[in-house]
């Protein structure tokens, strides 16, 4: 039966009920024993001492982590329990890793293994091969990156099933699978978007799965996670509604299954291996959150009714989940998000600086922070007035913003005032400085000009301070308190520079 391409929506009224339920085991044949195997897909393994804070972190998120001291433990523990995952420190692999390594993959059977390692480390290990890229997770460890690759390793992807399906009992296991799955990402909207395109990828054996995520900006959607897509197409995709075929479909709030398009559908402008597609919106009425874009299917032939079956009951699941990740994301971003610049503000500071200070310390990285002021600013205010003293702040931190790499993290401090935290940067080389005072002649060259007591036009400028740790500092109060000195020495000298600690 040839299906309408523009028919509604269904609603699949269990999934609600039974995304409250606990999830399941998940029930893999064992590669060690001669029977099958129950395992907890988010209970980890972890091999190690270093790096509690980071565990304790991702065990917050419903992680459960079990220790073994030593690798002989942890090779007993793999074959006795049932664990979804192994997180290993390289150092625990001893003085035969190679060795180490292949008892532990005997021991984990198809569960995946993951080694902890610095950058120098895996430099050193690359070349003896004994160690796959994918099972490599460098240090330091950043909480939202780490949870995504324990989680990662630890959920197997789902069953390649979509085309086993044999009727509704069949579609509403893998749907009550793939709710628990998602659902432990609401606080995590990246981590749903990897496991919502890992999920689709799987169920409909799609080469190509792009999902687009509700924006600030009205009418727009922005690509949040791909698969099988150019970085280059994705970097630079953007749906609107009401525009081009998926665009339309988002804001009439329909899907469409197009087994070829020209005849059952419309084609689209870019050039697939096949002309079968599928595009889902993802509805929280009155809403449109999200889209899934799917095509170039692995075998031979069309998207088939199934596929569209199983679509239908997904997106009413997962328009859902989405609205609450989008509802936590917004949430967060309240917190710790200045209003007037959209720079992070003084909360986010005073969280994340002790972090990276910890993190720094261990991993024996350095660690630099920079706080700025706005020279002359009450001046500024005088003669311009308060709005245009308020738009010059925004362009200040925008400024900052570009002027600065993405691991960096811009915060508004307080007032004129600013802070810039820079992982992995030294002054041993003059980094911290020269990437500050940069800054300092883009806002310079800005052209913010104001009148002074003596009626002549100046420049609005800032001044710096810089610091490091641990060449300067020990804690993160003392890296704040010879920033700020360094600051108020930069100010005492004349203002509109940058001096070091």
């Amino acid at each position: 039966m040839k299906r309408d391409w523009t028919s509604p929506v269904l609603v699949f009224s269990n999934t609600e009920d039974a995304a409250r339920e606990s999830p399941p085991p998940i029930q893999r044949p064992s590669a060690t024993r001669n029977k099958t195997t129950v395992i907890q897909a988010l209970e980890i393994l972890y091999v190690g001492t270093s790096f509690r804070d980071e565990v304790a972190d991702i065990a917050a998120r419903g992680a459960v982590f079990f220790d073994a001291r030593t690798i002989y433990e942890g090779i007993v523990r793999l074959k006795r329990s049932g664990v979804g995952a192994a997180l290993i420190e390289l150092e625990q692999l001893g003085s035969r890793p190679e060795q180490a390594i292949a008892a532990l993959r005997e021991a984990a059977g198809s569960r995946p293994l993951l080694v902890s390692m610095t950058t120098d480390e895996w430099e050193l290990v690359r070349p003896k091969g004994y160690i796959a890229q994918d099972e490599v997770l460098l240090r330091p460890h950043y909480p939202d990156e780490l949870w995504r690759r324990v989680t990662r390793a630890a959920l197997p992807p789902p069953t390649q099933a979509a085309t086993s399906f044999r009727g509704d009992a069949d579609r509403l296991a893998a749907l009550i699978d793939d709710s628990h799955r998602l659902n432990r990402f609401t606080n995590d909207l990246q981590g749903l978007a990897d496991q919502c395109v890992s999920i689709i990828k799987a169920r409909l054996r799609a080469g190509r799965v792009s999902l687009f995520l509700k924006s600030k900006e009205p009418g727009q959607l922005t690509i949040a996670e791909t698969a099988g897509i150019d970085k280059d197409v994705r970097d630079q995709a953007v749906m609107r509604l009401g525009e081009g075929v998926a665009g339309e479909l988002a804001q009439r709030k329909r899907i469409a299954l197009v087994k070829e398009a020209g005849r059952d559908g419309p084609s689209t402008k870019r050039r697939y291996k096949q002309s079968s597609y599928m595009i889902v919106p993802l509805v929280r009425e009155p809403d449109v959150v999200g889209v899934l874009c799917i095509t170039d299917r692995f075998e031979a032939g069309p998207f088939t009714d199934e596929d569209f079956d199983y679509m239908q009951a997904f997106t009413a699941m997962t328009g859902q989940i989405v609205a609450n990740a989008l509802q936590f994301r917004a949430a967060d971003e309240l917190a710790t998000i200045d209003e007037g610049t959209q720079l992070f503000n003084r909360r986010f500071f005073n969280r994340v600086l002790p972090q990276e200070v910890v993190r720094a310390t261990r991993y024996k990285h350095d660690l630099t922070l920079a706080m700025l002021d706005v020279d002359h600013f009450k001046a500024y205010n005088d003669s311009m007035g308060h709005q245009a003293g308020d738009r010059a702040l925004a362009i200040v931190a925008n400024i900052l913003k570009e002027s600065f790499r993405e691991a960096d993290m811009v915060v508004r401090y307080g007032g004129e005032e600013f802070a810039v935290i820079m992982p992995e940067t030294s002054r041993k080389e003059g980094n911290g400085v020269g990437f500050v005072d940069r800054a300092r002649r883009s806002v310079e060259e800005a052209g913010l000009m104001f009148e002074d007591r003596n009626g002549v036009q100046q420049p609005l400028t800032i001044s710096g301070g810089v610091a490091t740790l641990p060449l300067q500092a020990q804690s993160w109060e003392e890296l704040v308190e010879k920033a700020d000195r360094a600051l108020y020495k930069a100010k005492s000298l004349g203002r509109n520079r940058i001096v070091g600690s």
